[in-house]
């Protein structure tokens, strides 16, 4: 786990600077239209740009719109919005977008990395190739004006390797700076390489009685799942016995289904398939069971690092398993018993370190079983953030509880659950 902080500035209902915890599991909770799925959306797509350099919010299963539907209505003459990640608890990254000059999307302005020991910034400019025009050697703080092009997922060994290239023409101070940008370098590509998220949608695909095996790599609706299930029984029985187990004992736990299986209704892996599940008596047709079976089952595929294939701009490749899995209301069309049940199976599998999750949720039992695994010391308390919204206006504020030992909420504002009091004390007979 890589990212211990995300940041957004200036976009949509998020006023000035917000800051968010990010820890092996997240929950995002607040009202409707208070920017829990805007803020998912902008952290996918600042994750996808520094793997390969793509802008793109509107990106399935998010949409975003133009650059003026996403940079806050402000009275500012200057309209651009910041996201950033934070490294290890100390390598800040900050990217900033303007409206594209002709255009209407969004496009990168400059590109700000902190260490502990120097700072750099690159600011798009006209000019043809890479110029120092910011120095203080004592704070170790650059600014270089860059081409336009220079500014994407590469941006730290392209310049590297334009002052290496003129190295008996550079300044000092641009020897100075090299130095520095050689040790992003070596962090960059290690960030890089362990850097995976993947989206999954709330609304998840439609169940089919018969289906044909047509899609291959990720949709984040799940209409990928069947076919992963029935090539990874073809192709990887080991692999498939594995994964049926895991979805076994979850079926189980959480009282869904009792057994699971992937019916081949031709003699080669492209003839149509079925899938049937076990709830009480014989195995049924998918559509013959309740709705949540369907919509868990994307859930659990994302979740149990099942490999996934995913469409890029350098085209469709194989990732997996993810560390960092974005899920929207993961809990849609399922009874509580399932969403606690989720919950309990997302710390187990947080607890690691090595995968995570950030949950946009409106479920209280989610967020009440996290903390029961926290006092059964399945997952530590610093390893769970909650991330309230609080709209307050026009705007939104950001507010990142922690847990101790206990479960007990540390960093609760005064207004976190008022509605839920409020409806306990009508319930109880109680008056405002």
């Amino acid at each position: 786990m890589n990212i211990t902080q995300f940041t957004m500035e200036e976009v949509r209902c998020f006023a000035g600077r917000q800051e968010f915890n990010i820890r092996p599991l997240t929950f995002l909770v607040g009202e409707n239209s208070t920017g829990k799925t805007t803020a998912l959306a902008c952290f996918q797509t600042l994750a996808d740009y520094l793997i390969d350099g793509g802008i793109d919010f509107n990106s399935p299963p998010y949409s975003m719109g133009i650059f003026k539907e996403i940079v806050r209505n402000s009275r500012k003459k200057e309209k651009i919005f910041k996201l950033g990640f934070t490294f290890h608890g100390d390598v800040e990254y900050a990217v900033e977008f303007a409206e594209r000059r002709g255009g209407v999307e969004p496009v990168v302005s400059s590109i700000n990395v902190k260490l502990t020991d120097s700072e750099i910034v690159l600011r798009a400019s006209d000019i043809m190739s890479a110029r120092l025009v910011s120095v203080d050697r004592e704070q170790n703080q650059y600014q270089v004006d860059v081409t336009s092009a220079f500014l994407d997922a590469n941006s730290f060994h392209y310049l590297s390797a334009d002052f290496t290239h003129r190295w008996e023409r550079v300044s000092e101070d641009e020897k100075a700076l090299l130095n520095h940008l050689r040790n992003i370098e070596d962090l960059w590509d290690d960030i890089r390489d362990n850097l995976f998220v993947c989206s999954a949608a709330p609304i998840r695909s439609q169940p089919e009685r018969v289906y044909n095996p047509t899609r291959q790599y990720y949709d984040p609706e799940g209409s990928h799942v069947p076919m992963w299930f029935m090539e990874t029984k073809a192709t990887e029985k080991e692999e498939w016995e594995t994964l049926k187990e895991q979805l076994i004992d979850f079926g189980q736990r959480s009282g869904l289904f009792q057994n699971i299986e992937v019916i081949n209704l031709g003699g080669s892996r492209g003839s149509p398939f079925q899938l049937k599940v076990k709830v009480k008596g014989p195995n049924s047709n998918i559509v013959d069971v309740g709705y949540g079976v369907s919509q868990i089952l994307p859930i659990l595929a994302r979740v149990l690092e099942y490999p996934i294939f995913r469409q890029s701009l350098s085209g469709i490749m194989r990732i997996g398993p993810m560390p960092i899995s974005l899920l929207q209301q993961p809990e849609i069309h399922l009874h509580p018993r399932v969403q606690a049940e989720l919950s309990s199976l997302l710390a187990t599998l947080a607890s690691d370190g090595n995968r995570a999750f950030i949950v946009e949720t409106h479920s209280d039992y989610m967020i009440d079983r996290a903390r029961v695994e926290i006092r059964k010391g399945t997952i530590h308390p610093e390893d769970v953030s909650l991330i309230y919204f609080e709209p307050k206006g026009n705007v939104v504020k950001v507010h990142n509880i922690s847990f101790d030992k206990m479960a007990n909420m540390q960093g609760v504002p005064p207004h976190y659950g008022e509605f839920f009091m409020k409806e306990y004390r009508e319930l109880m007979g109680f008056e405002d």
